[in-house]
C-alpha cells in the first residue's frame, strides 16, 4: 500500500497468483506483518469495512490473511515492482 503526502491511500499492491487470480494480502497485526513480509516493507492500516470500496476500484479475487512472502516477492516490493 502506498499513501500520498496527506496519508491518503494512493495504491494497494496485490499479488498475481500462478493460476491467474489476484490476491489482496492482509495482516492481522503489525508483528505478524513484519514476521511474514520483513521489516523493510511499507505498510498502512486499512479499515476492513472499506474492502468493498477497494474492490470496486481495484478488483481482487480473494483475500489472504497472514501469509508469509517468498524472498523474491519481498525483494520486488522493496524495489517498487
Amino acid at each position: 500500500m502506498s499513501v500520498d503526502e496527506h496519508g491518503e491511500v494512493r495504491d494497494v499492491r496485490m499479488v498475481l497468483l500462478d493460476d491467474g487470480r489476484v490476491a489482496l494480502l492482509g495482516y492481522s497485526a503489525l508483528d505478524r506483518f513484519i514476521d511474514c513480509c520483513g521489516e523493510d516493507q511499507p505498510w498502512a492500516v486499512f479499515e476492513t469495512a472499506k474492502l468493498g470500496e477497494l474492490h470496486a476500484t481495484k478488483p481482487f479475487d480473494l483475500k489472504l490473511l497472514d501469509v508469509p512472502w517468498p524472498d523474491d516477492l519481498r525483494q520486488a516490493m522493496r524495489e517498487g515492482q
